[in-house]
């Protein structure tokens, strides 16, 4: 085999299970949770939801996004 393999080299064609045996059809046949998402950039700014003012930074602080400011760091 030459050094250049092309993508088809590394694919299954069997999209029903991955090398373990199990399925790969998402979350609920692995059993994972899909990860929470912490923190956000608006390149044009968005309203802080504590303070109202605008913030390109923002972080998940209980349910809302707020800016820097106002974000609880305890």
């Amino acid at each position: 085999m030459s050094e250049e393999q092309s993508l088809e080299a590394f694919s299954s064609t069997d999209s029903t299970t991955d090398e373990a045996g199990g399925g790969t059809d998402g979350p609920e046949t692995t059993g994972t949770e899909p990860a929470t998402v912490t923190y956000r950039w608006q390149p044009d700014g968005a309203a802080c939801a504590q303070c109202g003012e605008s913030s390109e930074r923002q972080w998940l602080d209980g349910d809302e996004f707020v800016c820097p400011d106002c974000k609880s760091w305890a």
